[in-house]
């Protein structure tokens, strides 16, 4: 990107020319001979992160670094998750030093396939992770970041108190088993399910687990395919997952005007016993745990079966902690001490930090506990180990935004299954026709 295409955006310009300037200074430092050499030991000077998170809540992170590195000093550089894109490309651009890449996992694709980053097949305690931790960061069949953190997701949480009122003592496993338990819960005026579903952004979620039950959970797979061009919107697997989703809403399984309830509202009447089921984020149970909620007796399922194949997993979306990388050009002095950095970052001790920093129900490294919490246990044993990636970490932006619109219209009920799956792939075909290619 050229300084007239970077003018051409929002960024602000003081800060696009406080960036070559810092560019500019570091270069005349090292042609002063003011930096370390390979050969000259332990590297000792600046180091920089560039990061989603804030520098405020990494402190004692930093520190830690610091005191294991003596004479290094960390600039974490808190580019936020929004800005992250637009401000790391200025960076380049000024040639700033870029030593480690601390990600969202969704921007991850982005630097991989653009080879921006080392690959870390060769890291020596790859032992240490989850295999779904590994697995979500491989990319072009490479591993290209290390999971730093815990493992979250959707899942289906419920109110044991509701389904106890109307005699079910058995967790529900199958769509069957909704249907059985929503005759009754509309008997005493609760709704089988509530969701937030003004905040548009959040109905792609139960395509999620959808199509890895109509895929015999090869929904990944199933999206690269489309996204390459060797499958369509319009198959049979997506029709099918677009039908679950409509039966929910044809059965009457959502709350009344679930279109029209944000976030808040959405917790308010889950948490006052007017909607049994929830499916959310994971950090409902820091929610639960810091609250006061009579009306609230929580737990959680993974997402219900709801195909006729029993040998199906029943994934749910989620996430594996922050991405941490290595920058592909970052100097020959500073690329042990960065790998040293990750090895420590993602070691036990840091492990269990970062999960309690974020109130984490299971960690991505296998020797930590992140929380003695029975419900963030039943996660990690139950959830976490069928997690999948988000498929909208693949998506393009207007594939998102279609599956966004498309859901919302079937839970309207003013759409049906086929003719949002003509028009997901309407959206599909512009792209090809602007020339989106998927690299994999």
């Amino acid at each position: 990107m050229s300084l007239a295409e970077i003018a051409r955006t929002e960024m602000d310009r003081r800060l696009v020319l406080k960036l070559l300037g810092v560019g500019a200074m570091g270069a005349a430092l090292a042609a002063c001979g003011g930096g370390s050499s390979a050969n000259s030991g332990p590297y000792k000077g600046k180091f920089v992160i560039m990061s989603a998170n804030d520098p405020a809540q990494n402190q004692p992170l930093i520190k830690g670094i610091e005191a294991a590195f003596p004479g290094g000093q960390v600039v974490w550089r808190g580019l936020t998750s929004e800005r992250f894109v637009e401000l790391f490309t200025a960076s380049e651009v000024a040639h700033d030093q870029i030593d480690l890449l601390d990600l969202n996992g969704q921007d991850l694709r982005r630097y991989a396939v653009g080879n921006r980053l080392l690959t870390l097949d060769d890291f020596s305690h790859k032992d240490r992770f989850v295999p779904v931790a590994l697995k979500t960061y491989t990319v072009k069949n490479k591993l290209q970041a290390l999971a730093r953190g815990g493992i979250s997701g959707f899942t289906f949480f419920y109110n044991k108190k509701l389904l106890a009122q109307v005699g079910f003592k058995q967790e529900p496993q199958t769509y069957d088993d909704l249907r059985k338990l929503a005759l009754e819960l509309k008997k005493i005026g609760v709704a089988p399910f509530v969701h937030a579903g003004k905040d548009i952004y959040l109905w792609p979620v139960w395509m999620f687990w959808a199509l890895a039950q109509t895929s015999n959970n090869q929904s990944v797979d199933l999206t690269f395919k489309t996204l390459t061009g060797s499958m369509k919107f319009t198959d049979p697997e997506y029709v099918a997952a677009l039908e679950l989703i409509y039966s929910y809403a044809q059965d009457g399984m959502f709350i009344q005007s679930v279109n029209n309830l944000d976030s808040n509202s959405a917790v308010v009447n889950f948490t006052q016993g007017k909607a049994a089921f929830f499916y959310t984020h994971s950090s409902i149970i820091g929610t639960y745990r810091k609250g006061s909620f009579p009306n609230l007796d929580l737990d959680l399922v993974p997402p219900l079966l709801a195909v006729s194949n029993s040998s199906v997993k029943r994934e749910m979306p989620g996430g594996t902690g922050s991405a941490d990388a290595v920058y592909a050009k970052i100097a020959p002095e500073r690329k042990q001490l960065a790998l040293n950095i990750l090895d420590l970052m993602t070691n036990d001790k840091w492990s269990k930090w970062a999960s309690d920093q974020n109130a984490d129900p299971a960690s991505c490294n296998k020797n930590v506990q992140a929380s003695a919490d029975p419900l963030a246990l039943k996660y990690a044993h139950s959830c976490a180990p069928i997690q999948n990636t988000y498929l909208d970490w693949y998506w393009p932006p207007e594939i998102t935004q279609a599956f966004q619109q498309n859901i919302q219209g079937l839970v309207s009920e003013t759409l049906k299954p086929d003719t949002a799956a003509q028009k997901i792939q309407q959206t599909m075909d512009g792209l090809r026709q602007d020339g989106y290619t998927f690299a994999n």
